[in-house]
């Protein structure tokens, strides 16, 4: 193989690799991913027995990619939200509900300090989409969210 030629396929395949590789780093970066829609399977996303599991109001708990707040006294659905804890900014899981400012708080591990309220909405961006809402059902003491 003569030298050009040699240098032309070397030349070839860099640009194959290089439209390779930024045809899969485009899949990346979106600021604003979109939450998985909310379930309606059969699979319940979140079981929770209410006699031990949030008993007061401001309580909260971060599974399996749900966040559930007693929002009222009361176990009746309308007491309770539920939403996606994946942030919609940098999709880490949200960190907290402050129960004094009513807002769920993306401040760690990603540390961008993103807010939403209790519907889901923004608050405070960067992120700028809402959280999704799930489901909850209660039956006697057993909270389950879908």
């Amino acid at each position: 193989m003569e030298r050009r030629d040699f240098v032309s396929s070397l030349g070839l395949t860099l640009a194959l690799a290089c439209t390779a590789g930024l045809a899969a780093c485009s899949k990346g970066g979106n600021d604003n991913p979109s939450p998985t829609p909310p379930g309606g399977g059969t699979t319940p996303k979140l079981s929770l027995n209410l006699t031990s599991d949030l008993p007061n109001v401001g309580d909260f708990k971060i599974s399996n990619g749900v966040i559930i707040i007693r929002t009222a006294t009361g176990n009746a659905a309308a007491s309770f939200t539920a939403l996606s804890s994946t942030c919609t900014h940098q999709g880490c899981t949200v960190a907290t509900f402050n129960n004094s400012s009513k807002l769920i708080e993306c401040n760690a591990p990603c540390g961008h300090g993103s807010r939403y309220n209790t519907t889901g909405a923004v608050t405070t961006g960067p992120a700028t989409a809402p959280l999704a809402a799930y489901t909850v059902k209660v039956d006697g003491n057993t909270l389950t969210v879908s």
